[in-house]
């Protein structure tokens, strides 16, 4: 790709030229209700919070700081007076609700334990018992790194993994004893998405990645909540992502992505190096996981051209699966159809 190629070249020769393993973009298959032609009607909000404060003192983000930038966030998006009405717009007090976090680098990416109290906070006031409340991941290693410990216990927030502590070879015995078609390879997903929760809230980290482009809400996803997720990197993990995430027993429980951006990483992705992380400030919030991540994509660009850094759509790992994704009916990746909503705290 020249170095002159621009994002809006780069999106259209993403959708139309690029060749996935011998076929055409315009020849994936699509899901059954892929995103209409015309979407001069369509608009999908992206909330993104930004503190006027340092919401890191020390290794620690400020809880208070937090739970008033999820209040602000939540509110923005459903577009409600208050947060307890905003949380019951999405959910009720009987639901059985995961929060799916990222934990790989997030001891360096601090923000997701507090951020997971804060959701829990918001639950609890609208009636769900804690005990219908599970934060997970996939790898144990990763999850205690956030700062959770495990308790699969019928008392209080449910905290554990998929692996259960046995690592990768683990994974499959904490999967669906079903496979699922993802058009692409059959795939088993874990039990805590389709057997223990009624609905997800997905929360992603904002990272640069080496492989995909970037890690934000859909990467979290595909490539988070299935037995062998390495079988799904070739081509900048193009069009897997957005092939699992169609997948209906996962998107069909989505109620809400987040985007913890506290701390952001510009380079060098997944694992974060101290050197290439930075004080972002900001949690983003959407129903959209295409729009989301590409306001995150475009705020991990402008980061990287103020250091001086090879554009993302100027690498051969081209974060791609956004607009694959937008293709295939998941979301809403045209600015011009995004309402991006800046709140300062």
């Amino acid at each position: 790709m020249s170095k002159d190629k621009t994002r809006r070249e780069f999106i259209k020769e993403t959708c139309f030229n690029s060749l996935v393993g011998g076929m055409f973009l315009s020849q994936i298959p699509l899901p059954l209700d892929p995103l209409p032609d015309d979407t001069t009607n369509l608009q999908s909000i992206v909330v993104d919070v930004k503190s006027r404060r340092e919401i890191i003192k020390g290794m620690t983000p400020n809880i208070s700081l937090v739970k008033q930038m999820m209040d602000s966030g939540i509110t923005s998006l459903t577009e409600t007076d208050n947060p307890k009405d905003a949380w019951k717009s999405l959910f009720h007090e009987d639901e059985r609700i995961g929060i799916k976090i990222n934990g790989l680098g997030a001891d360096i990416l601090a923000g997701n334990y507090q951020i997971c109290w804060a959701i829990v906070d918001a639950l609890k006031d609208i009636g769900v018992k804690e005990n219908n409340i599970i934060i997970w991941d996939q790898y144990q290693h990763f999850f205690l790194s956030s700062g959770f410990k495990i308790n699969r216990s019928f008392k209080g927030v449910r905290t554990y993994t998929t692996d259960g502590g046995g690592g990768k070879e683990a994974l499959d015995s904490g999967s669906s004893h079903i496979e699922y078609d993802s058009g692409y390879g059959a795939v088993k997903i874990s039990r805590i998405l389709t057997e223990e929760v009624d609905s997800l809230i997905n929360l992603g980290l904002l990272k640069d990645h080496g492989i995909a482009g970037v890690s934000i809400a859909l990467k979290n996803i595909s490539h988070g909540v299935i037995s062998h997720p390495d079988n799904f990197h070739d081509n900048s993990c193009d069009p897997f992502i957005a092939a699992i995430n169609s997948i209906p027993a996962i998107k069909n429980k989505i109620k809400l992505h987040i985007c913890n951006g506290i701390v952001g990483l510009y380079e060098g992705g997944p694992m974060p190096k101290r050197r290439y992380v930075w004080n972002n400030n900001e949690i983003i919030l959407s129903r959209d996981p295409v729009a989301l991540d590409t306001i995150g994509m475009n705020i991990i660009e402008k980061k990287r051209t103020e250091k001086g850094l090879r554009s993302l759509f100027n690498r051969p790992n081209l974060p791609k699966h956004i607009e694959t994704s937008a293709k295939y009916g998941l979301g809403i990746s045209d600015l011009n159809f995004i309402s991006h909503k800046v709140v300062i705290v």
